[in-house]
Formats: structure tokens, sequence, C-alpha cells
């Protein structure tokens, strides 16, 4: 979603077009999306991302010209648990409450809140994006801030950072499904001839960084979660040997239990606390995609608290 909007955003700049800007602001009960979920709608109405499972978005698209014309945040309210309400009749089949705000971005406000937006998720301490709706100003603090009655205040949590180890060829989609999830990814190897010989597309690439040099890098770039997947046995056991990943919160180790303890033995420090080894959730299926959809669960279940078990036996609600 980061990188959706952030092209969104580049595009819309490099036009010099004006864009709607939907955020949640409050939900109760049963919702598709929580506090702090966006998407966009442009000039011609097209939308990315979605509110809800596409019953509020035709909707939106007529609340949007009106923003765009008369340049105005708008805030929106749905109640759908209220048999009586006006709201019924789009036929969504949550249950709950949500409101919204939709703010018009454009050259004149520097693409106001979207930019602090991106920049609070970039960077590695919250933030406090505050938007005037009396001006539809938008201003970024990273402390708790001051505000008045005509002011919306959005706690902003960094976006999580994942640390790829190993450039191989099953990186794309490792890296790929992790950035749409909103993760900021990057990838480094320390052998100079996989990094000429892949060289990746899909808008991914690979930096040269040793065993050596890894806490120097993770200094200089925080990491929360990193996979190791060189696909060597003794670079993974160099790397894994490096103090910096055992101050994550997540060392995932591509390959299997027994090939797991090959690289400990061969480590020159203790294996982190951290450490999961074999990485990934028992989910089944083949191949690179398979492989990445389940480690990439398993590293956002981490991410988010939760614990990954089937929905339909859960006791409290989606999001609870």
């Amino acid at each position: 979603m980061l990188d959706q909007l952030s092209k969104q955003l580049k595009l819309a700049q490099e036009k010099q077009q004006a864009i709607v800007l939907v955020r949640v602001l409050a939900t109760e009960g049963s919702t598709y999306r929580k506090i702090g979920a966006r998407m966009l709608i442009d000039e011609q109405g097209q939308q990315f991302d979605l509110i809800s499972g596409g019953c509020l978005e035709t909707h939106l698209g007529h609340h949007a010209i009106q923003v765009i014309q008369k340049g105005q945040p708008k805030v929106i309210e749905y109640d759908f648990g209220d048999p009586d309400s006006p709201a019924w009749l789009l036929g969504v089949g949550c249950r709950g409450r949500i409101k919204l705000l939709l703010e018009k971005l454009c050259l004149e406000n520097n693409y106001g809140s979207l930019t602090y937006y991106i920049k609070a998720k970039q960077a590695t301490s919250p933030s406090w994006l505050i938007t005037d709706l009396a001006t539809g100003q938008s201003q970024l603090c990273t402390q708790v801030p001051e505000t008045n009655n005509n002011d919306v205040t959005e706690y902003i949590r960094p976006a999580p950072r994942l640390l790829l180890i190993g450039a191989g060829l099953d990186t794309p989609p490792l890296f790929n499904l992790a950035q749409q999830l909103g993760f900021l990814v990057q990838v480094i190897d320390q052998r100079s001839q996989i990094l000429q010989r892949y060289n990746f597309t899909q808008n991914v690439s690979a930096i040269e960084v040793s065993s050596n040099n890894l806490d120097a890098f993770i200094n200089q770039n925080p990491q929360d979660f990193a996979l190791v997947k060189t696909h060597n046995q003794q670079l993974d056991a160099d790397y894994l040997s490096q103090a910096s990943l055992a101050e994550l919160s997540y060392v995932g180790l591509l390959g299997p239990k027994e090939r797991a303890q090959r690289v400990v033995d061969q480590m020159l420090a203790p294996a982190p606390k951290n450490l999961v080894a074999p990485a990934g959730l028992d989910l089944g299926g083949d191949g690179a995609h398979a492989i990445a959809l389940s480690i990439v669960a398993q590293i956002q279940a981490q991410y988010e608290n939760m614990s990954a078990q089937s929905l339909a036996i859960k006791a409290q609600g989606i999001h609870d």
C-alpha cells in the first residue's frame, strides 16, 4: 500500500493534477478497513485501493468530485449498524460504523497530508500527522502535539523494515509481496558475481554488503526483520554470526531444519535467540511464490503480534 501511494503521489505531482485522499478516522464494530487505512481517487475518478470491499467506493467517488471542486476537506460517516440509516441502501455486508476524511491534495497545498504520511512511514520513529479541517493544511510532528477541535490528529507508526540477505532468483517474489504489504525492503549480498548476474528487474535492486560490514550497514539502515537466504551454508553462518541480527525481532533462515543445524554449527557466535529456522508458516504449495507467501505471512503476523491461526476458529473479531 505504501508503495502504491508513493507511485500515485509521484504521478500526480508530475502531471500537476489534484487527487483526493480518503482516510479512515474511526471505526466501530465490523468494518472492512480500520483506522489509518487510505485510498486515492484521481480527477478522472480512477480509484486506488479500497476502503470497503467495493460497497462504498462508488458513493465515495461522487463525494470526491465535490471535494475537488470545492477544495475543502469533508468528513463522512457511514453507520451500517442502524437499520434505519440511509447507509443500509448501499448494501454493505459489514454492520459497523466508519468515519472517513476526504481531502483534496494538489500543487497548491504541496499534496499536503499524503506527502507527510509517506515521510512519516519512511522514518524510524513514530510521528503525529495533524490536519486542520477548516483550511485543509497539514503538518507533521515528532512529539505529541497540542490540537484544537478543528484538527484531525493521527498517530503514524513507521513502516516495518525487512532485510533480505542473499540476492538469488527467489528474491523478487519475497521483495514484491512484502513491499505490497507496506514493508520497506532492502536486499544485500556480498557476492559481486551474483549481483551482476541477476541485476534484478521488477524494481528490485541489491547492494553489496559483506558479512563483516553487516553491523555497520544495519547501524546506518535500521531494520526490524531479516531473512538470511544466500543458499550458501558458510555465508549464512557468517551473516548470522553478526551481533546486529540478534537485536532484531525476527531473523529467519531459509532451508530445511537439518540444514539450519549445520549452519548454526558453523557460526562463530551463538545463534540469535530470535532465529526462526526454517522460516515460514506451514501453508503447503511449491515454488518461489509459495515460499514467499509462507515467509512473509509469518513476518506479517510477527509484526502485528497475531497468532496466524485460522479466522474461522478465532473467538474475537477479525481485527482484534
